[in-house]
């Protein structure tokens, strides 16, 4: 069973995605309101960080999504595939996101299910 870590800087978002993922029996590795927050913690989780699925706004303050995806691949480039990255920006696309190897991408607004969906995804291929 992996784990969630929600890097996401609007509280009510945030709290929506946990109490969705608790119901679901996921448990949350962690939340972070910031890009700098979020690396200091990926940082810290180096050991255990296979198991953990990132779920990611684009749009947060000091370091952007991207920025934070980027370090956790730096870290282990496997992680790519565990990474959702899920904007409303339009700035970037689906496209930019896929040159990084990743394949996950929502565009807000999406439903709580296209969310599940793409957690049950990644879950199911790590096995």
């Amino acid at each position: 069973m992996k784990k969630v870590y929600i890097i996401e800087d609007e509280k009510d978002i945030s709290n929506l995605y946990k109490i969705l993922f608790e119901r679901e029996g996921i448990e949350i590795e962690g939340i972070a309101s910031s890009g700098s927050a979020a690396i200091d913690k990926i940082e810290e989780l180096k050991e255990k960080i296979e198991d953990i699925v990132f779920l990611i706004d684009n749009r947060i303050p000091e370091k952007s999504g991207l920025e934070v995806a980027k370090r956790i691949i730096e870290i282990s480039p496997l992680l790519k595939d565990q990474i959702i990255i899920a904007t409303a920006d339009d700035t970037i696309t689906k496209d930019e996101v896929k040159e990084l190897g990743i394949p996950h991408f929502l565009r807000k607004p999406f439903s709580l299910d296209e969310l599940l969906a793409t957690f049950d995804t990644i879950e199911n291929n790590g096995e």
